[in-house]
């Protein structure tokens, strides 16, 4: 509990649910549901494969600037109510944390709303889709960061995504991208890493 909350308190409970080992693996459900929801969405209409590869692509490569503003902007800023819940989650990495698992697909689905009247239906659908694939994806690799050590992940730059998310537990005003560091370069907040790897009390955060 945050210092200061009382029993029942709206803040005390969003912890409890952030904290919930069941809500947790349902967020990973929701979030891949919401892939094939949206994608079905886009299909409703006619369409060109080749279009709506072209518009889901787009959806998946912006939402690593909406990973990095919000975790930047919202979950680093002490006057929001999402602050506590990541704060716990800085303090004990181990731990559980996700907000509300249908959370994601009701924010994703107000955003459809809105960009269908814009884009299209059958644009608004794919947008989506690969925006909520870039989530999924971004939810399995946090995951991944927080329940394996680095010299157990494949890849290189796996390793050095792994790396810098250790780093910005340690420093946390830097490496803001959790699956990527391109918009820390842009903002200028990226902070590199050790060449030879991580030392064990970054290792211990992860």
């Amino acid at each position: 509990m945050i210092s200061g909350d009382l029993p029942g308190s709206p803040r005390t409970f969003l912890q409890t649910v952030s904290e919930s080992r069941l809500n947790y693996a349902a967020a990973f459900v929701a979030d891949f549901t919401s892939i094939w929801i949206f994608g079905y969405l886009g299909m409703r209409e006619l369409f060109s494969w080749r279009s709506a590869a072209v518009v889901w692509s787009i959806g998946f490569a912006l939402f690593s600037l909406a990973e990095y503003s919000i975790h930047r902007w919202l979950l680093h800023n002490p006057k929001t109510f999402l602050f506590p819940l990541h704060d716990a989650h800085h303090r004990d990495p181990h731990m559980p944390a996700s907000s509300f698992f249908l959370t994601g697909m009701v924010v994703l689905a107000i955003v459809w709303s809105l960009l269908r009247y814009g884009l299209g239906f059958r644009e608004a659908g794919f947008f989506i889709s690969g925006f909520a694939a870039a989530y999924s994806y971004y939810g399995i690799f946090h995951h991944v960061e927080h329940s394996t050590r680095i010299h157990q992940i494949p890849f290189r730059w796996m390793q050095k995504t792994w790396a810098a998310h250790s780093v910005h537990h340690r420093l946390q005003e830097t490496n803001f991208g959790v699956t990527s560091s391109f918009w820390d370069h842009v903002f200028k907040t990226h902070h590199k890493s050790k060449p030879r790897g991580v030392s064990a009390r970054v290792r211990n955060l992860s």
